[in-house]
């Protein structure tokens, strides 16, 4: 027989067994629409978060004060924090860096009537909604004069004082005491939905006042932490390594570190290569369970078909037309059940997708991942019982009852 007529008869074969057949690629149906599934939401999931990464902080590194400590806490170096003469140094002596925010905040009680929370305010400048890809709901962000004179006006986060003002209330205009003092909401952030928000558990967003005001309120004329971004067309890898080179050659025995988005990525994607792996290698299990019963299902057919080998035989089949018959059988099964594996995968994805906000389908990895294993999965555990069919004894097959 050719492939065509050997796969034409396996198909008759598993139809007229209809129920036996789908009960024996339950297992594999699962095991391979779990595993599909997995790994689409994984691999999906990375590839939003990059991308929602690369959109907020392109082109940005975070610059710390931070010392060195040796693995038995002995200090290697001295922590000496940012101050205005060095921002413009840095600037001097790399041209690639286009701003510099310096990062500040503090604790603060917030009161709206009789309600009262404690919460942290982060100080702002003109270029640190760019920086921080903070996005208004309504309302507008700090000009240069709030942040020169420091201003008592404040952007917040709608979703931050919902305790305070209550659900649904635009807080755009309205005064709330900070430390006792008025200050005037003039902007409202919007949510952040993002994946990386979802993930995280947050919406985004904070309570931001000039940056100006809170350095004359604490007495502060340093910084730990610098927000940078470098100029078009820079490696924000090279600038900030170079950042790093100029502060500790400058202030000898200090410490300082530089991070980027990529180094948080590239941790993020180990833990979710991991994760992904073993929850998939679980889900495999499934796999195993199916190619088991698969070998079983069709061990029992070629005992069924014991005589009709036997005839094949005597009729002039050879014994690699009868190793290819079940191997093929047992192939068209797996590859049915991987089938439909994918197809009801489409369903945790498509959920998935829909919780976190994020464009998750099955790509053609996936689905080529998914016919590959059940492919192997026919080959492995149809072997045997193919190779049991091929070496019957025709003379034996035809008297066995």
């Amino acid at each position: 027989m050719n492939l065509l007529e050997t796969f034409s008869v396996a198909l008759s074969a598993l139809w007229a067994n209809k129920l036996r057949s789908a009960l024996t690629m339950l297992g594999l149906i699962i095991g391979v629409g779990s595993v599909i599934a997995i790994i689409a939401i994984g691999r999906g999931t990375q590839q939003a978060v990059e991308a929602e990464l690369d959109a907020m902080n392109g082109g940005v590194f975070q610059l710390l004060a931070t010392g060195g400590w040796t693995p038995e806490g002995e200090q290697m170096a001295q922590q000496r924090s940012f101050r205005e003469e060095d921002i413009a140094l840095l600037k001097e002596a790399l041209p690639e860096i286009e701003v510099i925010d310096p990062q500040v905040g503090m604790g603060v009680q917030i009161t709206f009537h009789r309600e009262t929370q404690w919460d942290y305010v982060r100080g702002a400048g003109t270029d640190t909604a760019s920086l921080l890809n903070i996005q208004l709901a309504s309302g507008r962000w700090f000009t240069e004069e709030e942040i020169r004179r420091g201003d008592r006006v404040m952007v917040v986060s709608a979703n931050r004082l919902s305790y305070l003002l209550g659900e649904g209330v635009d807080p755009l205009g309205i005064e709330l005491m900070v430390n006792g003092y008025p200050f005037r909401v003039i902007g409202v952030i919007a949510p952040n939905t993002g994946m990386l928000s979802q993930l995280l558990g947050g919406q985004g967003g904070d309570f931001y006042i000039p940056r100006s005001y809170i350095t004359r309120a604490t007495g502060q004329n340093s910084y730990y932490h610098l927000t940078v971004r470098v100029r078009e067309g820079a490696d924000p890898v090279a600038v900030k390594d170079l950042a790093v080179k100029v502060m500790e050659r400058i202030y000898p025995g200090t410490g300082y570190e530089a991070h980027i988005w990529t180094d948080f990525m590239n941790q993020f994607n180990q833990v979710l290569s991991i994760v992904t792996g073993v929850m998939a290698a679980i889900a495999g299990i499934s796999l195993v369970v199916g190619g088991v019963g698969i070998m079983n299902i069709m061990m029992v057919s070629v005992t069924e078909r014991t005589r009709e080998i036997g005839l094949r035989k005597a009729i002039g089949a050879r014994r690699r037309d009868i190793l290819m018959q079940f191997l093929v059988e047992a192939l068209t099964l797996c590859l049915i059940g991987g089938a439909i594996g994918i197809l009801l995968a489409a369903g945790p994805v498509t959920v998935a997708a829909n919780y976190l906000d994020a464009p998750l389908s099955l790509d053609l990895y996936a689905v080529t991942l998914a016919l590959g294993f059940s492919a192997a999965v026919g080959l492995i555990f149809g072997v045997y019982p193919a190779v049991k069919a091929a070496r019957m004894d025709p003379i034996e097959a035809l008297r066995y009852e």
